[in-house]
């Protein structure tokens, strides 16, 4: 009998080299409990590894008889955010967290779902992908299970996913029995167009969208992440506000780019008319939420949303001007980059203070930082000021490119949004600047002797004034 799937098992070779460097990790860490910081090494190097294979690997645009697609720039993204999730986990566990190893693996684990979850061309193999992140995520936000911050953070997001869980899978079926009916395979998303026909198949989109817009903590969506960023501990909570961001905005970027709305023009424009609207009150609800807060860590939650927001308008526009295709995907990897560099230098800076647990982390415990440890002030106030839309930072030229693709698709309306939301975001991002720069006496928490960390938020700070100025120059 011929077998009409093709399983091209190359295509997934950096996901097997993180899988497999998780189990090794783990085995070794269990052989050789005294030899931790070699199985760290280890784990640091299968990460490095699968990076090097998404960037030079030949991989089929279409694998697995079409439910994967091509790597795109996505492996080597969320590949960066594990390794740099491992780098803040080197300091967290040196100032008392346990089982280094086993986060490490845990890690890696979620870190190959996201990308397969990303890449995929199928709903099925899209939901597996994303439960076997979410528990990921949901082990790793209740690493800390000693602290009640932990745990409660870690209850609301398995409560949220779970949810969010049951309305992918409960959408899978409404297109699948849209599929049924009109004899076509709707759950690849080749064939999407051809469900626009259908109210079922409709019904069911909106709810695979629901699901995933839990992922990007967009409007209604976003009542967790303040609450579990805040709880989880730093590593983590750098993971979820970059790694698990980034992957539902692709994953819906990816449906979007499968359907061709010059054939469909009434179901395009009331996409647009939906997407809009989440983006508008996301932004809102993000900036809004943000302007009262004073703990560092539930900030960073609040500014999330925003930033998610940000993301949904260039989602809209892609859904309004589809020739734009190239230039959205451009912009999105240039936004998601430099929201990676900003995200990470501060939560690096947040990690700087003694304690594990971070999550009551006030203004008032920055205030005099400058003074303290100026390398770590300059990288969160460069952070901080790249996440505003401060020229000439990387975040200025991120919602640039946004701005840019929303002029071409006419939306209007939703451009002015964005810029009243970053012109609110540079009261609450200079409350924080402010407090650090203050030379008065910090709060009850000290900074530790932490070197090693230095040169990480020096390259992450840097990255974040060269990126934009790099990239508009070879443009």
């Amino acid at each position: 009998m011929e077998n009409i799937t093709s399983f091209e098992w190359s295509a997934v070779s950096a996901e097997a080299v993180l899988l497999c460097g998780a189990v090794l990790a783990v085995l070794f860490e269990a052989l050789f409990p005294k030899r931790r910081a070699a199985v760290c090494a280890f784990a640091v190097a299968a990460m490095i590894a699968a990076m090097a294979l998404d960037l030079f690997a030949p991989v089929p645009d279409l694998s697995f008889g079409g439910m994967l697609g091509g790597r795109g720039g996505f492996g080597v993204f969320i590949t960066a955010c594990a390794l740099l999730s491992a780098l803040l986990g080197f300091g967290y566990f040196s100032k008392g967290g346990a089982r280094r190893c086993e986060f490490l693996a845990v890690l890696m684990i979620c870190a190959a779902a996201l990308s397969v979850f990303a890449r995929s061309r199928n709903l099925t193999l899209s939901f597996v992908a994303l439960e076997c992140a979410t528990v990921c995520l949901y082990v790793m936000a209740a690493w800390s299970r000693s602290r009640a911050s932990s745990l409660e953070g870690a209850a609301k997001y398995l409560v949220t996913s779970g949810v969010s869980g049951g309305l992918f899978l409960l959408g899978i079926a409404f297109v699948y029995g849209a599929g049924l009916e009109s004899g076509v395979d709707f759950l690849n998303f080749e064939n999407f167009t051809l469900g626009f026909c259908s109210g079922k198949f409709v019904a069911g989109m909106l709810l695979v969208a629901s699901a995933a817009l839990f992922k990007l903590a967009a409007f209604p969506f976003q009542f967790w992440s303040p609450d579990v960023y805040q709880g989880s501990p730093t590593p983590v909570s750098a993971f979820f506000a970059v790694g698990s961001k980034a992957a539902g905005i692709v994953f819906l970027s990816q449906m979007c780019l499968a359907v061709d709305f010059s054939a469909i023009p009434e179901a395009a424009s009331r996409a647009v008319m939906a997407v809009s609207a989440i983006a508008a009150l996301t932004i809102a609800v993000g900036n809004l939420g943000a302007i009262t807060q004073t703990n560092a860590k539930r900030l960073m939650g609040f500014s999330g949303i925003a930033n998610a927001g940000y993301l949904l308008v260039l989602l809209a526009s892609l859904i309004k001007y589809p020739k734009s295709a190239e230039l959205f995907e451009i912009s999105l990897y240039f936004y998601l980059a430099a929201y990676m560099f900003a995200n990470y230098g501060i939560f690096f800076v947040i990690n700087q203070f003694e304690g594990e647990d971070d999550s009551a982390l006030e203004f008032s415990d920055f205030r005099g930082l400058i003074r303290k440890n100026p390398v770590a002030d300059s990288a969160l106030i460069i952070s901080l000021a790249s996440l505003a839309g401060i020229p000439p930072t990387a975040g200025f030229f991120g919602k640039l490119l946004i701005l840019i693709l929303a002029w071409y698709a006419q939306l209007y309306v939703l451009m002015g949004v964005m810029i009243a939301g970053s012109a609110v975001s540079i009261f609450y991002y200079f409350s924080w600047m402010r407090a650090s720069v203050d030379a008065g006496e910090g709060g009850e928490r000290r900074l530790r002797d932490s070197a090693a960390m230095l040169p990480t938020m020096i390259a992450l700070s840097a990255a974040t004034l060269v990126f934009g100025v790099f990239f508009f120059f070879r443009v």
